[in-house]
């Protein structure tokens, strides 16, 4: 008789979601964890990065607090108590997990895992065994090997959230989502910020129209964007790095220190053989699951990011619950159709379904409804009216096939365009529906106005 019901290595996002699921659904669970509770994302990620931001948030409003008629002199940032406040933030977190699991029945392991069989875990040398098996293990930052991690002038990004001084100058490698949201962190604490892309726009994964928007407003608030441009080499001195950008105009930038956010690794080393070549792996070391989330082993389950799939906290939280519903008797499959993600600059970029790009791609007949935050009265009373938000949709049905914004609370704004999605919603349908006045989220329904031509406070289109 095998020890546990399920067993989740890991307890990230995906993995403590899913013992609680498992949980829940009757299963006796274990959650197997060699470090904390909540994994990189509470800990290292979403959530201390996210208060960094609140915190840049309220200081670039403070630094134009006279526009707001509020008059203070001399606001300065305490890094320190901020880096305390971050963490009593993490610690309520992985407490509330932790609390959880107690409630649950959950047993919390403590140690490495390692799996050579599906039904199996040898953790500190003693052997576990379990009826179904889910592997959360997540992921690790991509080393560049002309720039190898040192942990003081070449970091990471969790090395970034502990420092206690900003440098003057911080180049950053990699404009996709953590690189970006630094950038935005760095520049509102008055650095000077570098931030070097290879592929023609920031956050590449975007609607390319909001990036390049992104991207101007990056360059207005002093942040140095170099996109199309290739490291071609790194020189350490001894005060100072020197990179050397081969591209769209070749060119040496001096900074202080290297912030080095290139991609991820998936942590799949602790499944060994036989289970490891039983499994389809790719070549960053993802493993293959359908969209049930299991890998052609019975029993065994993988979810988050050692898939290599989404690389989003919420998207391994639901593929936690797929894998824990399914490992449980259920019967339940993963739509990534209508999965929503935010990046957290200044402002924000939310988005979910196809870009208009793929859209055409895929062979859909596009069509586009607009609207910018500039026409929002919401917007202005809050003094954030940058951005703009794309409905795109299928002209011959209606139906929407994504959205994208780039304003303020888009992260938020971005759940009722999820919500309508997961409703195969028309766009006339958004259009017709009323909402709250002022608020941001009338964007979305003046965007549907839009692409019928009808926007109410969208001049007349000649």
């Amino acid at each position: 008789m095998a020890d546990y019901d399920v067993i989740v290595i890991g307890a990230g996002p995906g993995g403590y979601v899913s013992a609680i699921r498992s949980a829940q659904r009757g299963a006796k669970t274990a959650v197997i964890e060699k470090k904390y509770l909540g994994g990189v994302c509470l800990n290292i990620g979403c959530i201390p990065t996210k208060t960094l931001i609140n915190t840049t948030g309220l200081l670039r409003k403070l630094k134009k607090s006279d526009e707001l008629g509020i008059h203070i002199d001399n606001v300065q940032l305490d890094l320190n108590k901020l880096k305390q406040r971050k963490n009593k933030v993490i610690s309520l977190n992985t407490g509330g997990i932790e609390r959880l699991f107690k409630s649950y029945g959950i047993e919390w392991i403590k140690g490495e895992a390692f799996i050579q069989q599906p039904n199996e875990v040898i953790v500190d040398g003693k052997k576990i065994t379990t009826k179904n098996l889910i592997i959360a293990t997540g992921g690790r930052p991509i080393e560049l090997p002309i720039l190898p991690f040192d942990k003081k002038r070449i970091i990471d990004s969790s090395q970034a959230l502990e420092l206690t001084e900003i440098p003057k100058r911080i180049g950053i490698i990699g404009a996709g989502a953590i690189g970006c949201e630094f950038s935005c962190i760095w520049n509102s604490f008055g650095a000077e910020v570098h931030l070097i892309e290879m592929l023609p726009n920031i956050l590449p994964k975007e609607d390319e129209e909001l990036a390049k928007r992104l991207e101007s407003i990056f360059k207005k608030e002093g942040i140095y964007t170099y996109t199309g441009n290739k490291l071609k080499e790194a020189k350490l001195g001894d005060h100072e790095v020197i990179l050397s950008l081969e591209g769209s105009k070749d060119t040496n930038i001096a900074v202080d220190m290297v912030l080095v956010c290139v991609g991820m690794r998936c942590n799949s080393d602790c499944i060994q053989s036989p289970l490891r070549s039983a499994l389809r792996i790719n070549n960053k070391g993802g493993i293959v699951v359908n969209e049930k989330m299991e890998t052609g082993v019975p029993g065994v389950y993988a979810i988050g990011d050692v898939i290599d799939r989404t690389w989003l906290a919420h998207g391994a939280s639901n593929e936690g619950i797929v894998a824990s519903t399914n490992a449980t008797g259920g019967n339940k499959r993963m739509n990534y159709r209508i999965l929503p993600s935010c990046t957290f600059t200044s402002p924000e970029l939310a988005s979910v379904g196809l870009t208009e790009q793929r859209a055409k791609e895929q062979g859909y007949p596009v069509k586009t409804g607009k609207f910018s935050f500039s026409a929002n009265g919401r917007a202005h009373t809050i003094g954030e009216a940058e951005g703009m938000i794309k409905v795109v949709a299928d002209s011959q049905t209606d139906e929407v096939l994504g959205v994208h914004i780039l304003g303020p609370e888009a992260g938020e704004i971005i759940a009722t365009a999820s919500v309508a999605m997961k409703l195969e919603s028309t766009v006339e349908e958004l259009a017709d529906t009323i909402f709250t006045h002022p608020t941001l989220s009338e964007v979305l329904m003046e965007a549907c106005e839009d692409y019928f031509g009808m926007s109410i406070h969208s001049p007349a289109k000649k």
